[in-house]
């Protein structure tokens, strides 16, 4: 979903924690809009264990060298198939998966977060994607490259990454926000490595489909405005164009016939929302947007036969934060229809 903008220290914009400096936006599309900043948190990048081996319960954390120059930030533990890779938002590093939001709204490292929690049944994965940036706003370890980037190039990029560390498929892919589109593709030109998808409040090319034009170029114009914010603060942040996303999505190949799980945020802040919203917006733009975002989701989960849609979350943009359990439910339930079919207990369709 998106980017924010700069904010002072300490500031809170749409219910998200801001430190460091460093804006927390995550995903291209709906956390700036829906949320001016998603909230990626941060775990401590320790390395876990110096080598990352085929060996399914090694745990590791560190830098993987995918060549031309480049190394990407890979963590993983726990043990047994299918492995499920957890791709971030926009900005955001892999440490998101770690945290949950506490009851004063504080952001806390968590046995109960996503990643934790997902490793107790299953091998689990996940990474930095260039130009991210972690709890406190340190940068990622992860070589920086020319941005904007695409969601093919991500595609590409976590392709070499799982294949050079050999990590054992197949892959349940879990895409937050920006996340979204970068699974789709990947299951898509990759099928027979994927048994699985779930998608936590992701962006999606219906949101353009469910805005006339104009209200589309409000939306590109605060996402411009974002950018520039972020930009002038960090010259190497991660960013993406919202029209070439949605090109790259619409023309990637089907999605294989494998478990999917959709989860949709049902919070909005408005106000929040409105007050990012560049000079001369509609002053009804926050109940346009939220509108079309809650019946993109809908369209989301329609493209998918079979799909579970679970659209009372009680969050915000940022479930994996918010309400954890149910991000890790909807892996379980997806891992287990992907071992059932493995063993030909379950059809494909």
């Amino acid at each position: 979903m998106s980017r924010s903008g700069l904010v002072r220290r300490g500031v809170r914009q749409g219910g998200c924690g801001i430190r460091g400096g460093i804006l927390r936006p995550a995903g291209i599309l709906v956390a700036a809009a829906l949320l001016g900043t998603a909230c990626s948190t941060s775990a401590t990048h320790s390395a876990l264990s110096a080598d990352a081996s085929s060996d399914s319960s090694t745990s590791f954390a560190r830098l993987i060298d995918v060549g031309q120059g480049r190394k990407m930030y890979l963590e993983c533990h726990g043990s047994g198939s299918p492995t499920v890779i957890l791709v971030p938002g926009l900005v955001a590093a892999a440490d998101t998966w770690r945290y949950v939001r506490g009851p004063a709204g504080a952001m806390k490292a968590s046995s109960s977060a996503v990643y934790p929690g997902v490793g107790r049944f299953t091998r689990v994965c996940s990474y930095d994607r260039p130009g991210t940036a972690r709890e406190g706003g340190k940068v990622t370890t992860s070589t920086s490259v020319p941005q904007p980037t695409t969601p093919r190039g991500d595609v590409a990029d976590l392709h070499t990454l799982l294949k050079t560390a050999k990590v054992p498929g197949p892959f349940v892919l879990v895409g937050w926000s920006a996340g979204g589109p970068i699974v789709r593709i990947y299951a898509g030109e990759y099928p027979h490595d994927v048994s699985g998808l779930v998608l936590v409040d992701a962006e999606t090319e219906f949101l353009q489909s469910r805005l006339t034009p104009g209200q589309f170029a409000t939306f590109l114009a605060l996402e411009r405005s974002d950018d520039k914010k972020r930009i002038a603060q960090w010259k190497d942040v991660e960013r993406q164009d919202p029209v070439t996303v949605f090109r790259q999505v619409r023309a990637a190949p089907p999605v294989p016939k494998v478990p999917v799980v959709v989860l949709t945020g049902d919070e909005f802040d408005a106000r929040a929302f409105r007050a990012r919203l560049p000079a001369g917006a509609p002053a009804d733009y926050p109940q346009v947007f939220w509108r079309a975002q809650l019946a993109s989701q809908g369209d989301l989960a329609r493209k998918f036969p079979g799909a579970r849609h679970v659209t009372k979350t009680r969050s915000d943009h940022n479930i994996q934060n918010n309400q954890p359990q149910l991000v890790i439910d909807a892996v379980r339930d997806v891992v287990e229809k992907a071992r059932r079919r493995q063993r030909g207990e379950l059809s494909a369709s």
